[in-house]
């Protein structure tokens, strides 16, 4: 095997010899968090880079401790923890404006999301509509314990056994982010105009300033939102992280996404958040580290006002 079992021993033998600083926390995070979590996923920083200063070499550069490794450990994790929360307010906009409008002018049809009609027409969009619909009716008609979802949905089971119908805002409180933007992306032009006009009205009223959000505009964002928030559950590397290949969006353009669509309040705790957590991690490793770390989230040269460290 190229990739031969190591021991914790022989793991932190490998980190010495790679000229990092292994103190006595080493074991234990190790022990609980994985070499290949913590080194390998946050090694960059920290490694020698040859004459021309861009690749990576199998060294640290001299002072590199595996304490610095597991701080950036600890940011990213604390950073994927945060924006949860905010990808979680997200999402149930998307759901709440997108029911209600959908539901408002469907409102004399029963069950108006299960009827192919009522999605767009294009070619192109004919299956993934029918699979969205058959999603839908698997949630609908699944026993109230879904063992592969592994939670209850009693409040669809009351709709399901006690009403004709179960609402959409109902069932989209059972839906994923995923299938709630498909819910979007699938709509007819006009009812997705209608949509991102409800967000358009919730940014002024919250804003205090009118704007236009295009449903093109709208579905960028939560298709940004949706790609970094499945970085976060999965719990993999944030901070540097980009989506959208060939557009390589970043952590930075995506906190403009969400200013869309999260209120001005909950927007500026957002930031204030990220901002305690960037100016610690700053603190801990500071210099050409904090900087690396810095542009690799895309916000040190954006000259946006709220990553100004005054």
């Amino acid at each position: 095997m190229d990739k031969p079992f190591k021991t914790i021993e022989q793991q932190m033998v490998i980190l010495r010899a790679r000229n990092m600083e292994v103190g006595p926390i080493a074991s234990p995070v190790l022990r609980r968090e994985g070499y290949y979590s913590v080194v390998n996923g946050y090694k960059a920083p920290f490694l020698a880079r040859s004459g021309n200063g861009l690749d990576l070499q199998d060294e640290y550069l001299d002072g590199s401790s595996f304490e610095d490794v597991y701080r950036l450990f600890t940011f990213d994790r604390d950073l994927r923890l945060t924006m949860m929360r905010y990808f979680a307010e997200a999402e149930a906009t998307l759901k709440t404006v997108s029911a209600y409008r959908f539901s408002e002018v469907h409102q004399d049809e029963s069950e108006p999301y299960l009827e192919p009609s009522n999605y767009r027409g294009e070619q192109a969009y004919r299956s993934r509509v029918i699979s969205l619909i058959d999603s839908f009716k698997s949630i609908l008609h699944k026993p109230p314990h879904d063992e592969k979802r592994g939670f209850n949905r009693e409040y669809i089971e009351h709709y399901v056994k006690n009403h004709d119908e179960t609402p959409l805002w109902v069932l989209t409180n059972f839906l994923m982010l995923g299938q709630a933007f498909k819910f979007y992306e699938y709509q007819n032009e006009s009812m997705r105009n209608y949509i991102a006009k409800g967000f358009s009205e919730l940014y002024s009223e919250s804003h205090g300033v009118d704007i236009k959000i295009s449903h093109k505009r709208l579905r960028l964002a939560y298709d940004h939102i949706k790609d970094f928030r499945n970085i976060c559950a999965h719990d993999e590397r944030l901070y540097c992280a980009t989506v959208s290949p060939g557009h390589d969006v970043t952590f930075a353009d995506m906190l403009g996404d969400l200013e869309l669509v999260l209120t001005k309040d909950e927007h500026a705790r957002m930031q204030g958040e990220i901002i305690h957590l960037l100016h610690d991690m700053m603190s801990d490793l500071g210099g050409e580290t904090a900087a690396m770390v810095l542009d690799g989230m895309g916000v040190r040269d954006l000259g946006r006002t709220f990553f100004t460290f005054a």
